[in-house]
């Protein structure tokens, strides 16, 4: 009987030390069939031997691709998200075709899994029968301290990002006093707008997936890839390609179930978050 096998794919440049990190977590999972960890990097030759030199073991196999970047995008300003997204929609891509697992997840070169996410993940899609699940995440600073700002991550507005807080609290995708965010997918109506959460309001359906709690059947991926342009609105929302995915995923009648289980160590300070560290804290006596 053939057993399934999960391939892995990360996109990294220059941040060697995080993807070490990351890769550790993958030769940590409790998964009982093969592990194909696809290291797809961005143009920087200098992640090469932290890739190659990560530790392996039977039932993990490593890929490590580099992919240069066009003369045009060796220059660009840091932090444009212009260009990051849809490069980063194509990077995926080349690690999902690259594998040759029958299942793929995603692992951003700085965040975890632990060690039970990709065996939960498989159990939750083999028991509901379906070709997409997702997991829940925690999220924590880039010190290691669990983020627990009454503040929705992604929104730079004070007042905006408390408002987006307790509307996913009240939602029940953030469980208020901890880190947990449980990442959720709810219907959309036939033609109806796709938000994001900074722009999400009480009536809306929670459409939230993150890039590193996907498990994707690799033979859906390969008919339905990630997107890899961009509108204007779209970068305005601050529409990233795990959004683009989700999109996809739904424009197309796939169904997807959640393992509700908060599987993925999510650090900040990332393209597409605005908290870089700690809020300062006040001592009395």
């Amino acid at each position: 009987m053939h057993k399934d096998t999960i391939g892995v794919v990360t996109v990294t440049r220059g941040r060697p030390h995080l993807l070490r990190r990351a890769m550790d977590s993958v030769y940590r999972q409790d998964f009982d069939g093969l592990i194909e960890h696809v290291v797809v990097i961005d143009d920087d030759p200098g992640s090469v031997p932290a890739a190659l030199g990560a530790p392996t073991r039977p039932g993990l196999r490593v890929t490590v691709q580099q992919v240069p970047r066009p003369a045009a995008e060796r220059d660009e300003p840091p932090g444009d998200k212009r260009r990051i997204y849809p490069r980063l929609s194509r990077l995926f891509n080349t690690g999902v075709r690259l594998s040759s697992a029958d299942w793929t997840a995603f692992l951003d070169d700085d965040n975890e899994y632990e060690p039970h996410h990709l065996s939960s993940l498989l159990a939750c899609a083999r028991q509901h029968g379906v070709e997409v699940a997702h997991s829940g995440r925690t999220l924590w600073h880039a010190d290691g301290s669990p983020y627990l700002d009454k503040a929705w991550h992604t929104v730079d507005d004070p007042a905006e990002a408390a408002r987006i807080h307790q509307l996913m609290c009240d939602k029940g995708v953030r469980v208020p006093g901890t880190n947990i965010l449980l990442d959720r997918a709810d219907p959309r109506q036939p033609g109806g707008a796709f938000r994001t959460s900074s722009v999400i309001q009480p009536q809306d359906p929670v459409s939230l997936v993150d890039q590193s709690v996907w498990l994707v059947r690799r033979e859906l991926l390969l008919r339905l890839p990630i997107p890899e342009t961009f509108t204007e609105a779209e970068h305005e929302a601050n529409t990233a390609p795990d959004d683009k995915l989700l999109r996809t995923l739904q424009d197309n009648g796939i169904p997807i179930v959640s393992t509700k289980l908060p599987t993925v160590r999510y650090y900040l300070g990332g393209v597409s978050n605005r908290i870089t560290q700690p809020a300062a804290t006040t001592v009395t006596e």
